[in-house]
């Protein structure tokens, strides 16, 4: 483990800082000196290691002297705190004129520290650790466009819970299509900006980022409905943010993970209002205990709260969860769209499914027990998923068919079957040369790495083959994804939905144009119902049928944490076993285009045809009349007779919606084909305009005037125009939002040092009120002759006394706030730690979450100058 060093910073920058106006000269050598060893040696004396202190009190020096030096680490500065311009001139001056926040003190020390020695990433958790205030005055008025299905979800959204004063419902959208984007733009323009407080609520603490971006990007959004909203506060409660006791009742935005809120539930009373929406992303984990032990809380006292569920996969694991779920959110589904649409749309990437035939047969070795679980559970048991996770052979397949195609599959994703699995392919990988690196529950670095994999640029920091264990299955955003391998079999549609999602980002959302989505299947024959990620493209949600299957996400399990102490025994077993690919079969399906169908709702269906279906399409059609001319049409008879052999068949229902269109639609619809939706895509035409010097309205109408397939993915020629024009004027890129977002500057309170509590006077009172008057065994409690910042109160068991920091002895520290310290200390005589039986003694004090809060929250804001 590296460690912070001043040693590692240049002469120039430490005289500055030895020798500022800021440094108290007790702290400088004797004589002026160009020594390091002096410099680092006074260093250490002003600060061990950069904090905010040392942040406002050299904050010039390091934007003038140390920054500079560092192009790459300023690029990350600029990256997370939203600084643009022209050059790097014009954004270091925009730099110096953004305020002394809390953002911008965490990410310097995150740059101090970098260049100290520290192995440390730029990311959102950087800027969002601490509270962050806009000041609305200066946040400009400001739209985001949107796509036409993120608008209609919008729609819906108000619709629901405005104009029918709707109180629960589900937003169900594909992974990669926005579903934070979607969702934050309603409730920042309609429901925040008419004084709703938003609480969001995740199942993980790196989910929390990505939302809170959303909601700092576009407060401009807010001042549409409401031009003189004032306030807009975020906090972000995790272990890796701030905890819900810093949190104030006034935050606008609060974002927590279910871990934190559950464990401190009697504080949800405290932040929150009495006009309330509570969102629970990833809402099909709502089941579980933590989260209707939450939500049963918060009803209790904001019985009026408006629930919002955000879900790509709105099923659980069986039929009676799933209508349990749907049960929690009223039975409304306010909006869906299907993968299949947003694929035609070029909004995800085309996927190309790669089938591998491992050859392997796992079915003699099931026990009875794993055989009764599978058709119990309908997913493998740990015990047989280390069976073939340590299966040689079928793990040099996984790894050759990478090696083989590397340059194909470019950033790739690969689904390991547990912790030993995911290791074992990591280091076989990393044995080839291949830049890899594994996460998985419960290992302290994940976060760290994810981010190398999203944005490692330098050699030493990219890493190519990323493989997990169910830890990117939900949230986790890395739109470069090329390919992602499936190395377990499951029957789980949700699970299946969001380990194909990691790389179905397209294009026009920052992602890749196609996504390879390898498939590794072994022989089965009595349990041969394993998902196939191909059936997932043929059919849309259907909310009244919930007989579908989702993979409930757990934290490793007490046998996959044994495995990960086990691993150089396996590792030293798979050695020795180690063995190479046995022979393999592989197919490869690609989408061809769509049929535009109409479903039995009247809303927009996209059939997907691969290429393997083409022919069976084709023979269908000719056929048509004679099909049509008969009473009934079975629909499986279909199947057989034009779509068997060794394509992909396409689904019952998808067959009976073509008969259907071709009964009742005079126009029959005709194949869209995926190679012509280039010459319509917006950007293209942009580009060509932009590169050709033409006239891009005159190269947008021609393009709509020739395809039809324009007016079918973009609607109305304003639509498509506008498209094209958004593209042309950012010239063929993405456009930047939020970039003009103001914070405002901590709040400094003034604070009075002068001696105020009798201390022995508080000690009776808590006595009186919390032990019946009497507690022996404390031989002192007294003031500290100083004042820390460490802590507020210590317990030492050398000699049983008690100290309670001087910094609380103001009148500016409520009476009970003190009481609230010295009635925590005296709990240490007969509670050691602070486990749950200590907490549960300390939450007898009353009010307790209000004292809390003022010690974790509301002191930060005092002027304290000398400690």
């Amino acid at each position: 483990m590296k460690y912070f060093s001043w040693e590692n910073f240049d002469n120039e920058f430490l005289k500055a800082i030895v020798y500022s106006p800021e440094t108290n000269e007790d702290f400088r050598p004797l004589y002026e000196t160009d020594e390091k060893d002096d410099l680092v040696c006074s260093m250490n004396m002003i600060c061990d290691e950069p904090d905010f202190t040392f942040i406002k009190n050299y904050r010039n020096i390091i934007e003038d002297k140390l920054l500079c030096n560092y192009p790459d680490i300023l690029k990350k500065v600029f990256s997370t705190l939203n600084i643009f311009g022209n050059d790097t001139k014009t954004k270091l001056k925009n730099l110096k004129q953004k305020p002394t926040t809390k953002s911008l003190m965490t990410t310097y020390i995150t740059a101090l520290v970098k260049i100290g020695g520290v192995d440390v990433i730029f990311s959102e958790n950087t800027k969002f650790k601490y509270n962050i205030s806009l000041n609305m005055r200066e946040t400009p008025v400001e739209d985001i466009p949107l796509y036409d299905f993120q608008q209609d979800a919008v729609k819906a959204l108000e619709k629901h819970f405005i104009k029918d004063d709707n109180q629960r419902g589900i937003l169900v959208m594909p992974t990669g299509s926005g579903k934070s984007r979607t969702a934050s733009y309603f409730l920042i323009r309609k429901m925040i900006s008419q004084g709703y407080q938003i609480l969001w609520i995740v199942h993980r603490h790196m989910l929390i980022n990505q939302a809170a971006e959303c909601f700092y990007k576009y407060a401009g959004l807010s001042k549409l409905e409401n031009p003189d909203i004032k306030n807009y506060k975020i906090s972000c409660v995790s272990s890796e943010h701030q905890s819900i006791k810093s949190v104030d009742k006034n935050d606008n935005i609060i974002i927590g993970s279910i871990q934190s809120i559950c464990r401190n539930q009697k504080h949800l009373k405290r932040i929150t209002n009495k006009k309330l929406m509570i969102v629970i992303d990833e809402s099909h984990h709502t089941l579980a205990r933590s989260y209707s032990d939450t939500i049963k809380y918060l009803l209790k006292y904001r019985p009026d709260a408006k629930i919002l569920g955000l879900t790509a996969t709105p099923v659980r694991n069986n039929y009676h969860n799933s209508a349990g779920l749907l049960k929690l959110f009223d039975n409304n589904i306010i909006y869906n769209i299907s993968l299949s649409n947003l694929i035609c749309k070029g909004i995800l990437a085309d996927p190309v499914f790669v089938n591998i035939d491992t050859n392997e047969d796992f079915e003699p070795v099931i026990t009875e027990d794993e055989a009764r679980r599978i058709k119990q559970r309908g997913e493998l048991p740990e015990s047989l998923l280390g069976k073939i996770a340590a299966c040689t052979s079928r793990n040099s397949i996984i790894i050759d068919e990478y090696l083989n195609n590397a340059e194909k599959y470019g950033k790739t994703l690969i689904f390991a079957l547990n912790i030993i699995h995911c290791r074992l392919l990591c280091e076989e990988l990393k044995k080839r040369g291949v830049k890899c690196d594994c996460i998985y529950s419960g290992k302290s670095d994940n976060s760290y790495i994810i981010e190398q994999f999203k944005k490692g640029k330098t050699e030493d920091e990219r890493i190519d083959v990323l493989v997990n264990v169910n830890i990117m299955t939900e949230g986790s955003d890395v739109p470069s994804i090329e390919t992602v391998f499936l190395t377990r079999p499951t029957q789980s549609e949700g699970l299946l939905m969001q380990m194909i999602g990691r790389g179905m980002r397209g294009v026009q959302a920052g992602g890749t144009e196609k996504v390879n989505l390898v498939d590794f299947n072994d022989k089965w024959t009595v349990f041969n119902k394993w998902l196939n990620p191909k059936w997932l493209f043929s059919e849309t949600y259907d909310a009244n049928n919930t007989d579908n299957v989702q993979y409930d996400n757990k934290p490793a399990s007490p046998q996959e944490k044994e495995e990960i102490y086990s691993w150089e025994l396996c590792k030293e077993a798979y050695n020795i076993l180690s063995a190479k690919a046995t022979s393999y079969n592989s197919t490869i399906t690609l989408p061809a285009g769509w049929y535009p169908l109409i479903d039995e709702d009247g809303y927009d269906y996209p059939l997907l045809v691969f290429e393997d279906q083409i022919k069976g399409y084709i023979n269908l059609m000719k056929d048509k009349k004679e099909i049509l001319s008969k009473d009934f049409v079975d629909v499986s008879d279909l199947i057989e007779k034009y779509f068997s052999g060794f394509c992909m068949r396409p689904s019952e229902r998808e067959i009976a919606l073509l008969i259907d269109n071709l009964k009742n639609f005079e126009e029959e619809p005709m194949v869209h084909a995926f190679v012509d939706r280039k010459k319509v895509d917006p950007y293209l035409i942009a580009k060509k305009a932009i590169d050709e010097k033409s006239d891009f309205l005159m190269l947008a109408e021609e393009a709509y005037k020739t395809y039809r397939l324009a007016e079918e993915i973009y609607g109305s020629w304003e639509t498509y125009a506008s498209k094209v024009f958004q593209a042309y004027i950012y010239n063929g890129k993405q456009p930047v939002y939020g970039c003009r977002v103001t914070e405002l500057p901590d709040e400094e309170i003034s604070f009075d040092r002068t001696r105020y509590y009798d201390l022995s006077k508080l000690v009776q009172e808590v006595k009186g009120e919390m032990f019946h008057g009497a507690y022996d065994g404390i031989s002192s409690i007294r003031w500290t002759d100083k004042a820390y910042k460490g802590y507020y109160g210590c317990y030492y068991y050398r000699d049983n006394s008690i100290v309670i920091n001087c910094v609380l002895n103001s009148k500016d520290v409520p009476r009970e706030v003190v009481k609230f310290v010295i009635y925590h200390e005296l709990l240490h005589r007969d509670y050691k730690y602070h486990d749950k039986v200590f907490r549960e003694q300390e939450h007898k004090f009353k009010n307790y979450e209000e004292c809390e809060y003022f010690l974790y929250g509301h002191m930060s804001k005092f002027e304290i100058e000398e400690w």
